[in-house]
């Protein structure tokens, strides 16, 4: 399991991949294993900031078959690159077959401590699937009053979208700490009265005219300037990163399920990768892709090409259950926790809608709701017979009621809802139901 953070930016030019490349070789120099995964769509430049030329980049692995392993780029002592390309934009094209495959190819990364991820400036639908699968966020700012809005929208575009997490700040080539302070309170500020979501402060970045002359020589400044006063900045921020507690509610995270869920969020966004595979495909390829990850992390200690071996025959497995409909995905590769949530509707029509909007949202979906299931279930049936029998095979717990427009009745069920939500509704509405109704429950999430 790895500690997965995206480093993101509102617009370009506020210094995003530099501190992201420094900010890695920071992390490694203090003794943590880290991969450096450049996901810019359109400028990828971390080759270009540690003066390095890849053979073969992210966009090889994700379309032409080549291994992760084979695209990995040892830069120096605890970091390795992945360099990048455009590729990262066709991500919601990708069949269901060549997704698997995929989340096989990231699963080779659960041996680092840190996986950085440098994706693109701005607020493209790419860039905030990425930012939204990262359990970690950093957003990097400047004083530049533009920078400043845009981080905003930035953050006000993600909170839309489901971001509930507080995100760190940077302040990147500020005169004085006195100055990135302020800035830093106006944003937090703006964030709380606007968003209802707090930030946290990783530190800021001088002005420095050691971070150009650096990277005029194609070096990392940690590398050429470790004493320079950005250069102690960023060594600061390193440590204050590998101190800090994960945000509430998130923890470490494997890889495979980080790329599985950023794509299931690009197809969401696509309207063409709609058209091509229903939403209950998609919902179970991230589901499968996420469990066979965690396989793979638990088989480290053996041979590793013995346990590339044994995801295949699982994932072959899972396949099969899939396409037949036999016993759930989950039971055939871990014992999940106890129901704490359901989510219900009597309209069978959108009974599969509900579980991909879940599964995108982060939330663990059953769409049967047979046996035992993860914290958000899904059932849908065509009577309230039916769903009065599978709420008291629930027990003790609470549901969130989905009705459509035409049906504005309340279920005579014997227990009442503890959401009720009509549609239309926004998918990062219908989340915050769940996690309310299971802080109700007594659930964790």
């Amino acid at each position: 399991m790895s500690r997965i953070l995206s480093v993101a930016s509102g617009k370009g030019g506020t210094g995003k991949t530099s501190v992201s490349v420094n900010l890695s070789l920071a992390l490694g120099r203090m003794g943590r294993k880290v991969c450096l995964l450049d996901a810019d769509l359109g400028l990828s430049n971390v080759d270009v900031l540690l003066g390095i030329s890849p053979q073969l980049t992210l966009e090889h692995v994700l379309f032409e078959g080549v291994p992760m392993e084979k695209a990995i780029f040892p830069v120096a002592p605890g970091l390795d690159v992945v360099p990048g390309g455009s590729g990262v934009a066709k991500l919601a094209d990708l069949s269901r077959d060549a997704r698997m495959t995929l989340a096989g190819e990231f699963a080779k990364l659960s041996g680092y401590d840190f996986l950085v991820v440098d994706g693109s400036p701005g607020i493209s639908s790419q860039v905030i699937s990425l930012c939204l699968a990262c359990p970690e966020l950093l957003v990097v700012v400047n004083p530049d009053p533009a920078s400043i809005t845009d981080a905003y929208a930035l953050l006000k575009v993600l909170s839309e979208n489901g971001l509930r997490r507080s995100p760190y700040l940077v302040v990147n080539r500020v005169k004085s700490a006195e100055a990135a302070g302020e800035i830093f309170s106006r944003l937090r500020g703006a964030m709380a009265k606007y968003l209802k979501m707090d930030a946290r402060y990783l530190g800021h970045i001088p002005q420095d005219a050691h971070m150009s002359a650096a990277a005029a020589r194609q070096r990392p400044l940690v590398d050429l300037y470790p004493a320079s006063a950005a250069g102690r900045a960023l060594l600061t921020l390193a440590k204050n990163l590998n101190e800090a507690k994960l945000p509430h509610g998130t923890g470490q995270a494997d890889p495979a399920s980080f790329m599985a869920g950023a794509v299931i969020r690009m197809r969401e966004s696509s309207p063409l990768g709609r058209r091509k595979e229903p939403p209950a495909r998609a919902l179970q390829s991230l589901d499968a892709a996420i469990k066979l990850a965690g396989f793979l992390d638990r088989a480290s200690g053996a041979d590793h090409a013995q346990a590339v071996a044994k995801l295949k025959s699982l994932l072959l497995k899972v396949r099969s259950c899939m396409e037949t409909g036999g016993s759930s995905v989950r039971s055939a590769v871990s014992q999940p926790p106890p129901v704490q949530v359901a989510v219900i509707s009597s309209d069978n029509s959108i009974g599969e809608i509900l579980s991909e909007s879940l599964g995108s949202s982060g939330l663990a979906v059953n769409p049967r709701g047979d046996g035992r299931a993860d914290a958000a279930v899904v059932y849908w049936r065509g009577d309230q017979a039916g769903l009065s029998h599978r709420l008291a095979e629930l027990g003790d717990v609470g549901y969130v009621y989905v009705r459509s427009v035409a049906s504005k009745d309340v279920p005579t069920f014997s227990i009442a809802p503890t959401e009720i939500m009509d549609m239309p509704f926004k998918l990062e509405d219908l989340a915050v139901a769940v996690r309310r109704c299971a802080g109700k429950s007594g659930g964790s999430r």
